[in-house]
């Protein structure tokens, strides 16, 4: 299992990123750009609908209560918001 690590995140644009590499990260392949063919592509985290909010307080709690693993499985059978209640996130 992989922990997150706050220096891989990336927000912009109201989309949330993680660009570190984990156990299901997927690839690059063909047809991409020669200097991405191979690269783990950014996994997808959250979106912020309307505006900014505090997405670093979701960040602070996704790295000292999940693994990238737990949290990518969790988030593709719910939302991204239900994966964090699950371990007591409240409405920021």
């Amino acid at each position: 299992m992989t922990k997150f690590v706050k220096e891989n995140f990336n927000y912009h644009g109201g989309f949330l990123m993680y660009e570190g590499e984990h156990d299901l990260s997927e690839y690059y392949s063909e047809p991409c750009h020669p200097s991405r063919l191979g690269k783990p592509r950014d996994t997808f985290v959250a979106r912020f609908k309307y505006g900014k909010k505090n997405w670093k307080t979701w960040v602070t709690f996704l790295v000292n209560n999940f693994t990238v693993e737990e949290y990518v499985e969790m988030e593709k059978a719910t939302s991204p918001y239900e994966a964090m209640q699950s371990k007591g996130f409240s409405r920021f």
